[in-house]
């Protein structure tokens, strides 16, 4: 069966990637500099503000809803008593019976893990920003070799065992990508309503792929960014188009224009295309919302195969500085779930603002994301 991110996005939908904030009049776009890491064009030209803005945010999910981890620990346990056990000649056939039964449980099991930070930088020019962050998103899945069956009976009975010599191993696949980009935003003549944005940007690329042993595992080697890594250092940019119209903005952007294959260090092929998403706003004094769509795949790699998102957010305000916050995320993935986040929005004035969101879909599914903003 061929391995998804079960999940792994949907703790992602907590990422402060184009917060919300109120809006007092339906005719005010909100000045949220984070929007930017989503659609190059998606702030407006504000003459009126002349502050020195950052923005900052951090996310992190961890998705563990097959228990690997868990069941992980307990084989290793299992094969490692095993093995002390023969050294003595104290095992019997059958003794083998449980950590069998394990691991054909654990077939096909994943986890997965997920990431990231980013910065937004104004600059004295409201037309100027300078952008960059750090995003990483894997999966691990078990892979049960079916002769490890026979090699366990086979050592109960000749009263022999090593743990080493099992063959299933966990199968890991994932991406880091490293960004920092300057960011420039326009009208042109008889585009009313109408900007466009650029963000041309320096990229590294890092795709990270491994076997691991189950007689080798430890769950810090899972996602290491230590070894098995295969590097690429590009230039990309990424294009934006948003149009006013009365209380809707809506919006394109393609990520990543240069596509580009690259190759891990065992030999499997990453073919980085460009990726398009839309994006619907609307601004009225008593909610603001937005909706948010994929309408080209993210890319696969590996273990992880290609996929859609959707989301649907909104800021609805609670007094004159609190907001809350609702969202929904939808994933074009078989394999996947999808999930709701709740969060608050404080804010002291307009450039002065924190988001904190979580979300949850059970014990072993989980994240959360933090977005602040403020004036230097």
């Amino acid at each position: 069966m061929p391995l998804s991110l079960r999940k792994l996005y949907s703790g992602l939908f907590v990422v402060s990637l184009q917060p919300l904030t109120l809006a007092a009049h339906a005719a005010t776009v909100p000045y949220q500099l984070a929007t930017l890491q989503q659609n190059p064009a998606s702030l407006s030209l504000r003459d009126d503000i002349s502050d020195t803005v950052m923005q900052m945010d951090g996310y992190i999910f961890i998705d563990d809803s097959d228990e690997l981890i868990y069941s992980l620990k307990k084989a290793n346990d299992e094969g490692r008593a095993l093995q002390g056990r023969s050294r003595g000649i104290l095992v019997i056939p059958g003794d083998e019976a449980e950590l069998v039964q394990r691991l054909e449980a654990m077939s096909d099991d994943t986890n997965s893990f997920a990431a990231g930070g980013h910065f937004t930088l104004s600059t004295s020019s409201p037309a100027w920003h300078i952008v960059g962050g750090s995003e990483f998103s894997g999966s691990a899945r078990f892979n049960y070799d079916e002769d490890d069956a026979n090699r366990l009976r086979f050592a109960t009975l000749v009263g022999l065992f090593s743990f080493g010599e099992l063959q299933s191993s966990m199968e890991v696949s994932a991406l880091w990508s490293n960004y920092l980009g300057l960011n420039y935003r326009f009208n042109i003549g008889g585009f009313t309503n109408t900007q466009f944005g650029i963000t041309p940007k320096i990229q590294n690329i890092s795709l990270i792929e491994r076997s691991i042993l189950i007689s080798e595992y430890e769950e810090e080697k899972l996602f290491d960014s230590g070894r098995d890594v295969d590097h690429t250092l590009q230039l990309n940019a990424d294009l934006g188009i948003s149009h006013r119209l009365n209380s809707w903005v809506l919006g394109l952007a393609i990520k990543d224009i240069y596509q580009q294959e690259m190759e891990s260090t065992i030999g499997t092929v990453y073919q980085q295309r460009s990726r398009v998403n839309a994006s619907i706003d609307y601004h009225a004094s008593w909610a603001t919302w937005r909706f948010d769509a994929d309408l080209t795949p993210q890319a696969a790699f590996g273990e992880m195969p290609a996929q859609r998102v959707y989301k649907l957010r909104s800021a609805i305000p609670l007094s004159q500085r609190i907001a809350l916050l609702l969202g929904y995320r939808w994933l074009d993935n078989p394999y996947s779930d999808d999930s709701p986040s709740i969060g608050l929005h404080y804010s002291l004035d307009q450039l002065l603002h924190i988001n904190v969101e979580f979300s949850y879909v059970s014990n072993n599914e989980l994240g959360g994301s933090i977005n602040l903003q403020l004036p230097l």
